[in-house]
């Protein structure tokens, strides 16, 4: 891609560019991983309420997806 796909202002050197380029795949990737990170996050959430609600292991895991050694250790906490 190009800075001008971007938004970007469309007279910048290659370097310039390059750098935009570069701060903008990295903003993007940082703004992934906190959705993936912030998903985990409230899937573990739901799990320790199901745990706070006495449902077993197994229910919790075909509920939220999330393996039981997590659930066990979601248990312990």
């Amino acid at each position: 891609m190009k800075a001008i796909d971007y938004g970007l202002e469309p007279n910048v050197t290659g370097f310039e560019e390059a750098v935009n380029l570069s701060y903008l795949d990295g903003k993007r990737e940082g703004i992934s991983e906190g959705k993936k990170d912030g998903k985990k996050e409230g899937i573990e959430d739901t799990a320790k309420n199901l745990i706070e609600l006495g449902f077993e292991d197994e229910i919790i895991s075909k509920a939220t997806k999330l393996d039981l050694k997590t659930i066990k250790k979601l248990r312990n906490e």
